[in-house]
Order: structure tokens, then C-alpha cells, then sequence
């Protein structure tokens, strides 16, 4: 335990009456030893077994915390939750009477905060150092100033039950398997045991079926208009990841000024000023370069490089490209198959408004580009909108695709495909750039061996 403050809790396997064990075990001298030897470290275990003890194995606590330098009062309690044979433990710091834990939320007007700053920030005279370190400090006072008289505050206990309230039978159940569970602690019978067992497989049932009522509440709620559509199909796809933490030169930053020092020492690091010599001019001109190997073998072009989102292969066939975007297509459709799929709640119309506003536009990003790739690129890629169709309608198998598209008004993502190439190659013809209309000027030809862009204009989409 090398961190100021540290709190460790689990099963460490080691039973004495020190921290309420009722037997005793060889790995007790092992922890002990530690205790003796670290200096502010102690252990406490609730009173209340922890481990429901099975065979030859009785009830005892083997779940306890180890605490290095907490100042407040501690006191930890063994829960009979779960279907584990180990209770949870709850370690309870401070005061336990409290109320609950109170989240302040902060909206700021960003209308009023940019009226704000252009009343009261004026552009500044600056011919000295001076002077732009006082602009810069009134600067700052602004932004703060403005920041403040834009900012609203509201108070709310942080909600600790996600499902909205739990059914009074799913609630008879979970205390009647709290009961049961301290029979089972109490007595060890195996036929105690097994109706704990069942009344928690009741209990997953009761709360998977009210998670699936919550979800369909909600789902039929969503409602394009004020946006809550768009915010749970973004929440959907995107997958949120933690930010990694910041090292300084003491290690982690925790506190702010700690951070602040990171940020700093970075900055200081990445502005020196670079050691160059303003007067040799010479520069060496390498023609013939030796292939760059690793281990003695060498390190191969690539076939294809990505471009503002394209992927140009070595041929420009398209291939890699079409298998990337049907990639992503299938990626977004998979993320937003809780609002697609035939059970969901989402009414047809919202179905077909996330496929045109979130997996047509992944698959036709750029179409102009590659929009004369091959035939078999292109039926893969129409054939991912096809699926997302049949998903959200439910379409039994003898439904054909072309049915789907008349009775929904639906264009096919082939038909965008040609349409946008067709607009985008008539203002190409009429532009005022030479260049540019010559790079058009010709005729696509249907029998070419080599496809050139503007035959996609001849495209089929069946």
C-alpha cells in the first residue's frame, strides 16, 4: 500500500476473530504479519457471515476491507443479496444518517453568455508586455464574469434504481430470498438452500420482465420532434470510453493543481526552442534509398491508403473501400437494432427516419468518387439497406425487395448513388473552371473494359 490513502476490500481468505471470523485459518498470520509491519492499516469485517459456507465449509466472514488512513468513521455490513454464495459488503464512511448524495447540474445559456461578452469585452490597446498581460487577466475576468451570470444551477439526489420503481411483487420476493438466505446462513440445510436458489432465478425473471416493460414505455415515447429519437440513437452507437489518466512527473495527477503541473510540464516540453543553425545550408538529397527491413525482412507498400474517408486501393477497384463501409453500416445497424427490430415499440415512420438520417448516408458517403465500382461491391452494399428494411418491417421472406421500396416510397441507396452523381456531374458541366469541365467532358461507355467515374451515370439499380 504505497498510495497516502487506501481502502481494499474482498475475500482475502484469511479468517480470525480480529475482523469477526468465527474459525480460524493458516493465511490469518500471513495478513497479521502485514498489519504489524504497515504502519495505519487495520482491518474490519462485518458481523454478519459473509460466505454461506457449503459441505464441509460453515457460515463465517471471509469478505473484509483493509483501510490505510481514512479519517473518517468506518463500518461495513454484509448484505443478503445476489445468488452468490459470498454477500456483498457495503462499506459505509461518514455519517450514516445523511441524506442522500445531492448532484448539482449546471446549464449554461450559451445566448446569454454571448451577449454577455460582447457587452462587456472590449478589443484592448496593446504596445507593451504590460499590456498584454493586463488584457489577458481582463480577458479572463470576462469569461468568468459572463460565465457566472449564464450559468444555472439545479440540485437533485442522485438516483440510485435506473428501472423506475420496482414491482411490489418482484419486492416480496427479493425480501422473501433475504430471508431465506439468512435461514440458509443460519441452519446450512441443503433444502433451505435450494429455495433460496429458486427464489432468486424468480426474482431474475420478475426484473428482466420489468426491464423489458421500461424499455418498451420508453421506446414508445421516443419522439423525433424533441429530439429524444436522436439523443438515444447516438447514446446507441456511441461507445463511450474512459479517459486514460494523467501522468506528471510525481506520477498520476489527482488534484487539479497536480493536473495543472502535467498540463504544464508538456506544454514546456513540446515549445523549447528547436537546435537549429540558421547558417548551414547545406541539405542532403537521398535518390537511391535501401528498402527499410525489420529483423531483415522488408516492409512491403500498402494496397490501399485512406483519404478523407476513402479508401483508395493500389487498381481502384473500390473493393476495400465497399468492404469498409458495409462494415460500418453493419456496425450502426447492429447498434440500432433495439429501435429497429420487429418487437421495438418505434412506429414504422421513425424506423425508416434513423435508415435514412443514420445507415443511408454511411453507405453512399463519397458515392461520387466510388460510385462505379463493380456490380458485385454495389449489390453488397444495397443488399446491407435491404436487410435494415426487412428488420424493421418484419417482411416474411416471399416479400420482394422491390415490393418493400414501392409500398414505403423508399429510394433504394443505388438510386441516391446515381442521383447525387447525376447533380454533382451537371454542375461539374456548367462550372467556370476549365479544368474542372474537362475532367468531365466525356462520354460514359457501357462496354469499356475500364470504368472511369461518370459511369455510374449507367448505373442500374434493378
Amino acid at each position: 500500500m504505497v498510495a497516502p490513502r487506501v481502502i481494499a476490500i474482498g475475500d482475502f481468505n484469511a479468517k480470525a476473530q480480529d475482523w469477526n471470523s468465527r474459525q480460524l485459518n493458516p493465511s490469518r498470520a500471513a495478513l497479521r504479519r502485514f498489519l504489524e509491519n504497515t504502519d495505519n492499516v487495520t482491518a474490519i469485517g462485518p458481523t454478519e457471515p459473509t460466505f454461506d459456507g457449503q459441505g464441509r465449509f460453515a457460515p463465517d466472514v471471509l469478505d473484509i476491507a483493509l483501510l490505510k488512513a481514512i479519517p473518517t468513521e468506518t463500518d461495513i455490513t454484509s448484505h443478503n443479496e445476489g445468488s452468490s454464495d459470498h454477500n456483498p459488503v457495503l462499506l459505509t464512511m461518514g455519517d450514516p444518517t445523511r441524506q442522500g448524495d445531492i448532484i448539482v447540474k449546471r446549464n449554461t445559456d450559451w445566448t446569454d453568455f454571448r451577449a454577455e461578452m460582447q457587452r462587456s469585452t472590449a478589443i484592448p490597446r496593446i504596445e507593451t508586455t504590460d499590456d498584454l498581460e493586463a488584457a489577458v487577466v481582463s480577458l479572463e475576468t470576462d469569461i468568468r464574469t459572463a460565465l457566472e451570470r449564464s450559468i444555472t444551477e439545479t440540485r437533485a439526489v442522485r438516483q440510485t434504481n435506473y428501472m423506475g420503481e420496482i414491482p411490489l411483487q418482484a419486492q416480496q420476493l427479493i425480501r422473501d430470498r433475504r430471508a431465506a438466505r439468512r435461514r440458509v446462513l443460519r441452519t446450512g440445510i441443503p433444502e433451505h438452500r435450494r429455495t433460496a436458489n429458486q427464489l432468486g432465478r424468480r426474482i431474475r425473471a420478475a426484473l428482466n420482465e420489468h426491464r423489458q416493460e421500461t424499455w418498451r414505455r420508453f421506446v414508445e415515447s421516443l419522439n423525433p420532434d424533441d429530439n429524444s429519437l436522436w439523443k438515444t440513437q447516438k447514446a446507441l452507437r456511441t461507445r463511450r470510453r474512459p479517459f486514460p489518466p494523467l501522468h506528471g512527473e510525481t506520477g498520476i495527477a489527482c488534484t487539479d493543481r497536480d493536473k495543472a503541473e502535467a498540463f504544464a510540464d508538456s506544454l514546456e516540453l513540446q515549445c523549447r526552442e528547436n537546435q537549429l543553425n540558421d547558417e548551414d545550408e547545406e541539405h542532403t538529397d537521398l535518390r537511391r534509398t535501401q528498402e527499410v527491413t525489420i529483423n531483415g525482412d522488408a516492409i512491403q507498400w500498402s494496397d490501399n491508403v485512406k483519404y478523407l474517408g476513402v479508401h483508395l486501393d493500389r487498381t481502384m477497384t473500390w473493393g476495400h473501400h465497399a468492404a469498409e463501409t458495409i462494415r460500418k453500416a453493419k456496425t450502426a445497424r447492429a447498434m440500432l437494432y433495439p429501435l429497429l427490430c420487429g418487437e421495438s415499440r418505434v412506429n414504422l415512420r421513425n424506423k425508416l427516419l434513423l435508415m435514412k438520417t443514420v445507415i443511408q448516408p454511411q453507405l453512399t458517403y463519397a458515392s461520387t468518387a466510388w460510385g462505379y465500382a463493380c456490380k458485385t461491391h454495389l449489390k453488397r452494399i444495397q443488399a446491407v439497406e435491404n436487410i435494415a428494411l426487412r428488420t424493421a418491417t418484419s417482411a416474411p421472406w416471399f416479400v420482394r425487395n422491390r415490393d418493400l421500396y414501392r409500398d414505403l416510397d423508399w429510394t433504394p441507396v443505388l438510386k441516391v448513388i446515381k442521383a447525387k452523381a447525376a447533380k454533382v456531374y451537371a454542375k461539374a458541366t456548367d462550372h467556370e473552371n476549365p479544368l474542372l469541365r474537362a475532367a468531365v467532358d466525356y462520354e460514359p461507355d457501357r462496354a469499356a473494359t475500364h470504368k472511369r467515374p461518370r459511369q455510374q451515370l449507367l448505373l442500374d439499380p434493378g
